[in-house]
């Protein structure tokens, strides 16, 4: 997967803004997306990374019980958002298990989920010392690049 330069520092941008909990600051970002190619493209780039992630996470591909477990979890640790519970669950479905769960949600929602779970799963991971949550990005997009 190839992201262009601009899409993905706009990606990282709200990223950085949805791990740090500043909600104006999040909204703000989410407005730069001007163009629906622009929004498509961060959207295919959460999405693979969330997948990665969550497959990272769960070492393989999870199971319901995990989605639910996880979606809990993010659901507590973002409680700053307007996510739910549901719509977590239902991203993560998608994301980690390719199942189009999110026929419910509007797209403004499913673009605010997929922010602010991809940001979630990269802070949670447990990482190594002297790691922060970009880093552990790079090493995704890397694989995510490396494999098409």
């Amino acid at each position: 997967m190839k992201v262009d330069d601009q899409t993905e520092e706009k990606v990282r941008n709200a990223l950085h803004w949805a791990v740090k909990r500043r909600e104006h600051e999040f909204d703000a970002s989410l407005a730069t997306f001007s163009t629906r190619s622009e929004r498509s493209t961060a959207l295919e780039l959460l999405i693979a990374v969330s997948r990665f992630v969550t497959s990272d996470i769960c070492a393989g591909v999870p199971s319901s019980a995990q989605v639910t477990a996880l979606a809990a979890e993010i659901s507590a640790t973002e409680s700053w958002s307007t996510v739910s519970t549901d719509e977590i669950t239902a991203f993560l479905t998608l994301a980690a298990r390719d199942d189009p769960a999110v026929d419910g949600l509007s797209a403004e929602t499913f673009v605010v989920t997929a922010f602010v779970v991809t940001a979630s799963l990269l802070a949670m991971r447990p990482k190594q010392e002297g790691q922060w949550w970009f880093d552990y990005l790079d090493q995704v997009e890397s694989a995510l690049e490396a494999t098409g």
